[in-house]
């Protein structure tokens, strides 16, 4: 071997060596890089920023509404029979579904997240719309679901009414999905996701039921399954929730 090759071997063996340095170093670090460009590809540019809320419909007591309202307007029952009457709050109010619905998704971009999910009321969150929203619960509830919905990229899905009651409907086919029928009673939740057209890089979802287990079903849906869901940047879909159990959620339109 010559003194050409021998100094060939060495700038290879060199070059191999720092290669396999860097791949050492950078190694723990890349797959959680790669995991954030996911996130930010599929929830919108700021999903590890301020840029992000969860927003959920604030409810008000109608008995609030009304002159004198009584002082104790709500009740707490313990698992040993106690039943206690107590005032309940006298600001809004939020049902058990969004709750849960809010955890899934913080569950979910926790372990990216510096900082806490911003989690906030409908009313509030209206005021700032150049953020990636996640909306809990239907137009009837919630004012940003409502605005979603109605927005013109909205081509999926809605909520519909008639003499029978509440449902979702497919914009395209004008296919019907009605909840709580037949012998077995099943609820039905849409996972709906579009571009925020007024602010580009943000996106609009929307987890909403026709009761409450379609909403945190979605939700859950939405948490677990969303890498399954990166190939389109808007989508709708419905899911069908046994009632009492949010990780039944399954999808069933479109097939």
């Amino acid at each position: 071997m010559n003194s050409e090759e021998i100094s060939m071997s060495l700038a290879i063996n060199l070059f191999a060596g720092i290669l396999i340095f860097l791949l050492g170093l950078f190694w723990p670090v890349i797959p959680k890089s790669y995991r954030k460009f996911q996130l930010r590809k599929f929830w919108g540019k700021a999903v590890l920023a301020d840029e992000f809320a969860i927003t959920y419909g604030a409810l008000i007591d109608s008995r609030l509404t009304q002159p004198n309202p009584p002082s104790v307007r709500f009740v707490k029952r313990y698992h040993d029979g106690r039943v206690i009457g107590i005032p309940g709050p006298w600001e809004s109010v939020v049902g058990d579904c969004e709750i849960r619905s809010s955890s899934y998704i913080i569950n979910t971009l926790s372990t990216f997240r510096k900082k806490a999910v911003t989690v906030v009321a409908d009313a509030e969150g209206f005021r700032n719309l150049n953020r990636s929203f996640v909306a809990l619960g239907s137009p009837s509830s919630n004012e940003i679901s409502d605005l979603i919905l109605r927005e013109q990229n909205n081509s999926f899905l809605k909520f519909n009414q008639d003499a029978t009651g509440v449902f979702i409907e497919d914009i395209q086919s004008a296919t019907q999905f009605r909840g709580f029928l037949g012998p077995v009673r099943k609820d039905y939740g849409i996972v709906l996701k579009i571009k925020n057209e007024r602010f580009p890089g943000h996106f609009f979802f929307v987890c909403a039921g026709l009761g409450e287990y379609g909403t945190s079903g979605a939700s859950w849906y939405l948490a677990t399954k969303w890498k399954e869901l990166m190939a389109q940047d808007q989508f709708g879909l419905v899911v069908e929730v046994e009632i009492g159990s949010d990780e039944s959620a399954k999808r069933v339109f479109p097939d």
